[in-house]
C-alpha cells in the first residue's frame, strides 16, 4: 500500500468550500489542485485536478449552508469520505464517473484521495439561490435538505457526465467573450441532470444488498457499453447473476426506468450530442446509432425531444 500523505487543511483551501466576494465574476485559485470561479448569480464552480504520488488526506468543514453538485469525470484514483455531523459518522467510496448531490452544514469531513490522478467539477449554491433559479427543482430537493443534512451519490450517464466534462472545458478561458454565459448554461444543465437522477432514483434499501446494487451497475454499464446494439435480456441477466424477471424488478426499483427505456434515452442524448457537435451527416450518424432506416431515427428522436434531426440542425445557436 503506498504511504499515506496526512495534512490538514482550512476550509477556504479545499474543494468543499467557498470564501469569496459574489458581487463579480472571478476566478481565484484556491491551492495547487483547485480553481473556483464565481458567477454573478450566486453560483460558484470548483474545477479540480490532482496528481499524486501516494495517499493524501485533509479536512473540511461546511461551515456554510450550501448544496454542492459534483462529478468525478477522470483519472485513476479514488476520494474516500469519512463524514462527521455530530450524531452519526459514515464513509463512502467515489471513483471516476461518480456523481453527487450534498447538503451538509456543520460536519467536518475527513478526506484521503488515493494515489494517482483525478479531476472533478463541484458547483456550489444556496437554498435559496437554487429556488430563484427554479422553484420546482428546489421544491424536490427540499424534502431531502429538510433534515439538515443530505448525500446521495449515483453512477453518472453520459448525459450527465458530458454536461460535466462541457463545463469542465469552458471553465479552461473563463476571459473569454461568452464564456461566462456557456458557464452558467453548463452549470444549470449539469445541476437538472443530477436532479432528475437523485429524485427519479430511489435511493438504496433494505430490498437491494450493497452486492445487488453493485451489480446493477455494472448491468448498467454493460446495457451503455454500445449505444447502436443493447444486448439482450438473458445476457443482462447473466452478467448481474439474477434471473432476466429479477433483473427487471430490481433494475426499475434502483434506476426508476425500465432497461430499455434507459437504454433509449442515453442513445437519444447521445445522438442528439452528435448532431450539435459534428458535420456529418443525419444518415451517417443515425446508422451510427444503429438505425438501418433513418425515418426510424427521426421518429425516435422526436419522440425524445419533440423535434426532428433536421430541425434541430436548423437552430443556429446550438451548433458548435
Amino acid at each position: 500500500m503506498a504511504e499515506k500523505s496526512t495534512q490538514t487543511v482550512a476550509s477556504s483551501d479545499v474543494p468543499e468550500s467557498r470564501q469569496t466576494d459574489t458581487t463579480q465574476s472571478s476566478m481565484i485559485r484556491l491551492n495547487a489542485y483547485t480553481r473556483l470561479i464565481a458567477l454573478q448569480t450566486g453560483l460558484h464552480i470548483l474545477y479540480w485536478d490532482a496528481r499524486t504520488k501516494h495517499n493524501f488526506s485533509y479536512s473540511a468543514y461546511h461551515d456554510d449552508d450550501l448544496i454542492y453538485f459534483g462529478a468525478y469525470t477522470g483519472g485513476n484514483s479514488h476520494m474516500e469520505t469519512r463524514c462527521w455531523d455530530g450524531l452519526t459518522t459514515y464513509d463512502t467510496l467515489s471513483k471516476p464517473d461518480d456523481a453527487y448531490v450534498a447538503y451538509r452544514p456543520g460536519c467536518r469531513i475527513d478526506f484521503t484521495k488515493t494515489a494517482g490522478a483525478g479531476a472533478g467539477v463541484t458547483i456550489t449554491l444556496s437554498p435559496t439561490t437554487l429556488a430563484s433559479l427554479s422553484a420546482e427543482d428546489a421544491t424536490c430537493l427540499d424534502q431531502k435538505l429538510r433534515s439538515g443534512h443530505y448525500f446521495n451519490q449515483v453512477r453518472g450517464g453520459r448525459q450527465l457526465l458530458s454536461f460535466a466534462n462541457a463545463l469542465r472545458s469552458v471553465g479552461t478561458s473563463p476571459k473569454r467573450p461568452g464564456c461566462q454565459l456557456q458557464m452558467l448554461g453548463q452549470s444549470l444543465s449539469f445541476m437538472g441532470s443530477l436532479i432528475e437522477q437523485v429524485c427519479h432514483i430511489a435511493p438504496p434499501n433494505v430490498s437491494l444488498s450493497e452486492r445487488e446494487i453493485r451489480r446493477l451497475n455494472d448491468t448498467r454499464d454493460m446495457l451503455l457499453a454500445d449505444l447502436a446494439s443493447p444486448p439482450r435480456l438473458d445476457q443482462l441477466a447473466r452478467h448481474a447473476g439474477m434471473s432476466v424477471s429479477r433483473l427487471q424488478r430490481h433494475f426499475r426499483m434502483l434506476f426508476g426506468s425500465t432497461i430499455y427505456a434507459l437504454f433509449q434515452k442515453e442513445r437519444m442524448h447521445e445522438a442528439y450530442r452528435q448532431l450539435v457537435k459534428d458535420d456529418e451527416s443525419i444518415l451517417t450518424i443515425a446508422t451510427r446509432m444503429g438505425y438501418a432506416n433513418p425515418g426510424h431515427f427521426s421518429a425516435a428522436f422526436r419522440k425524445q425531444f419533440g423535434i426532428n434531426p433536421s430541425e434541430l440542425r436548423r437552430i443556429p445557436r446550438l451548433r458548435r
